[in-house]
Parts: structure tokens; C-alpha cells; sequence
């Protein structure tokens, strides 16, 4: 295996979302932020948060959502077992702005604690979503 990249994989329970030779990865995670993850990176595992994995294949910068799971990092590999994913070109960005729409009039309308923590959820899903795509919103 080369030593000037790794195996990115990134899995849910329904499918592979992703398997590739990358550079360079940047996930999220629930509790340090981002990592920044070259090849031969000490190995470690850690929960994921909601959000965006940006890598590199060659020159060129990709992008991939993550919403939950676990991330496990070796020297070679990175495999990304995640509750939800989505490649950029697998996002419908309409849908992703009602989504969007929708979320924030629930926000606005929701009646207790429990209904905002999942309007703002939604909201944060559909930000990401529409980020990842590489669009603008444009409401």
C-alpha cells in the first residue's frame, strides 16, 4: 500500500456510500471537532457528529455527508461506519432546501423543548446537505 494515501471507506447499514484512495481526509467528530487525517496517522477510533467528511482524491477536494456512527483510523485506512451518508452528486438540493423550509417553520412553530431539539436537527441535516452539494440557498 502507498504511503502518500489511504483507504477511505464509508459505510451504512444499507451500502457502501464511498470506497477510494485519498490524500487527505477531514472529518467531524462528536467530541474534538475536526480531524485532520494524513497517511500513516496514529491509529484511533471516535464517535462522529453530523457533518461533512472533505477529502482529496489527486488534485482534486471531494466531499461526502455524515450524520452519526464511528470513525476507526489506522496508519493505511480510515473506515467510516455512519448511520446516514451521502456523496455530492447522490443530494438532490431542492429537495434538501424544502427541507430546509420546512425545518425552520417547525422551529418557529414548535410547542416545547422536545419539538425545537428535532426542528433544529432537521435544520442542521439540511444545512449540511445543501453545503455538501456545493449549491447556494437561494430562499
Amino acid at each position: 500500500m502507498s504511503t502518500t494515501t489511504l483507504h477511505l471507506e464509508v459505510i451504512t447499514p444499507q451500502r457502501t456510500v464511498l470506497s477510494a484512495q485519498v490524500s487527505d481526509l477531514q472529518f467531524p467528530s462528536l467530541t474534538k471537532g475536526y480531524y485532520g487525517i494524513l497517511p500513516t496517522h496514529t491509529p484511533l477510533m471516535t464517535p462522529l457528529n453530523d457533518g461533512i467528511i472533505f477529502f482529496s482524491i489527486g488534485n482534486q477536494k471531494k466531499m461526502v455527508t455524515v450524520f452519526g456512527g464511528f470513525a476507526e483510523v489506522g496508519p493505511e485506512r480510515v473506515t467510516i461506519l455512519a448511520q446516514e451518508s451521502e456523496t455530492q452528486e447522490q443530494i438532490d438540493f431542492n429537495a434538501a432546501e424544502l427541507e430546509y423550509e420546512q425545518a425552520l417553520k417547525l422551529l418557529k412553530d414548535s410547542p416545547n423543548e422536545d419539538s425545537v431539539r428535532t426542528a433544529q436537527t432537521l435544520l442542521d441535516r439540511a444545512r449540511i446537505r445543501m453545503e455538501c452539494s456545493g449549491r447556494t440557498h437561494s430562499r
